[in-house]
């Protein structure tokens, strides 16, 4: 099979490789792998425009338009195409974005195959013809593994957390940061912060992230996206269990939320910022194989997929430019310690200003002076073992943005 360049994993950050090194150029063959026909993944990513701007090919074409009104729900217009692209953020579903992708890639003429490869090896034999390979292949890269060696990674563990994932009936609004989900928060013994999607087909996406301590993580058996636990788990922690049963009743309470009965899938990970030891290595006969998205770096919160797409774009403009394989390599390679400073540091950033809030939240609850806190009456509701389903006098004494937001839905 002819290829100029073969790709494995088709997953998102695979797919805009492919399509920024069409956009620069069209006449190479550019062939994807992928294992799985259905993306596997089912959560909610936090997509930002700035993101598809860094090193990528503007080329404001049918493909594009159609790709941007799918992902953000707006038309581009050329003339306001840049700051489109740039400002704000997405909440998106993976399959929505993965449709969206596989759509551009095939308008640009990307092939797409779904088969399961193994290793280099049996992928370099079955395109003997092509010299550069790029690993899209996730986390625990098969590629990766295989060229570098099982010490392939440079970690460093942040966080332990509990990520709840859930459908709401209809539009789902979110609990108002500076009151409700403060003062929920105040009541929990673990922290947590919402994600909220955009509605489609009458549901929305919901990701609420429980902070945890060590002890709470070990406890925990095993849970991932693809076998997860569900909340009323009999194995769960205690006081996970009741933190979770307290922040889905105030979203039910003060935002308005119906819950959809037996969405919600409970998965526990380590938040990590990782990187391969290195982005790109050469071979004997003169092949090379470059990763990128996940097989090249790691960083939480909702960064993997942006860092993702803005190094495949970085990868597309080395690789396109006319230069010995070799050289590609070594470009690749000098820019690792831009991108993982880049990305270590608002990682560390982020994660400094999570634990001061949750500092903040332990310490002012016991303030007598304390302004944002639930009245007694409002907290038995919030931690009754089971979700509210009348109206109480919580429901009566709902925050201003929850009444407006219920009142739009109604109205």
């Amino acid at each position: 099979m002819c290829a100029d360049i073969v790709i494995v994993g088709g997953g998102p950050v695979g797919l805009w490789t492919a399509i920024q090194i069409k956009k620069r150029r069209p006449g190479l063959d550019v062939q994807v792998y992928e294992r799985f026909e259905e993306y596997q993944r089912t959560h909610v990513l936090r997509l930002q425009k700035s993101s598809m701007l860094f090193y990528s090919k503007g080329k404001v074409d049918a493909q594009e338009e159609a790709f941007f009104k799918e992902v953000t729900g707006k038309r581009l217009s050329k003339r306001r195409a840049a700051f489109q692209k740039a400002s704000g953020l997405v909440m998106i579903r993976t399959h929505d974005l993965e449709k969206a992708l596989k759509n551009y890639a095939g308008a640009m003429g990307v092939k797409l195959a779904y088969e399961k490869v193994e290793d280099p090896e049996s992928l370099m034999a079955k395109h003997p013809e092509c010299k550069r390979f790029i690993a899209a292949d996730g986390a625990h890269s098969r590629m990766r593994t295989a060229l570098l060696g099982d010490d392939s990674l440079d970690e460093y563990p942040l966080q332990h957390v509990v990520e709840v994932k859930y459908q709401a009936e209809g539009r789902a609004g979110k609990l108002a940061k500076l009151t409700d989900a403060y003062k929920t928060n105040k009541i929990m013994s673990s922290m947590a912060f919402e994600y909220v999607g955009r509605e489609k087909d009458g549901t929305t996406p919901v990701t609420v992230r429980f902070f945890i301590d060590k002890a709470t993580y070990d406890a925990l058996p095993q849970a991932s996206f693809k076998d997860p636990l569900t909340p009323d788990d009999p194995r769960l922690p205690p006081q996970l269990a009741k933190d979770i049963r307290t922040y889905m009743n105030a979203r039910k309470v003060n935002a308005g939320e119906k819950y959809q009965e037996g969405s919600a899938k409970l998965s526990k990970l380590t938040l990590s910022m990782y990187a391969a030891k290195k982005f790109a290595v050469s071979l004997d006969d003169g092949k090379a194989w470059f990763f990128v998205g996940d097989a090249a770096m790691g960083v939480p919160y909702f960064r993997a997929l942006n860092s993702g797409l803005i190094i495949g774009s970085q990868l597309a403009l080395i690789l396109t430019r006319d230069v010995p394989n070799k050289l590609k390599v070594h470009s690749y390679n000098a820019m690792r310690p831009l991108d993982i400073s880049w990305e270590f540091s608002a990682a560390q950033m982020k994660d400094s200003g999570i634990q001061a809030y949750d500092m903040f939240r332990r310490m002012s609850n016991g303030l007598p002076w304390e302004m944002f806190k639930w009245q007694e009456k409002d907290v038995a509701d919030l931690l009754d073992s089971s979700p509210v389903d009348n109206a109480s006098e919580t429901q009566k004494r709902q925050s201003r943005p929850a009444r407006a937001f219920r009142r739009k839905q109604t109205g």
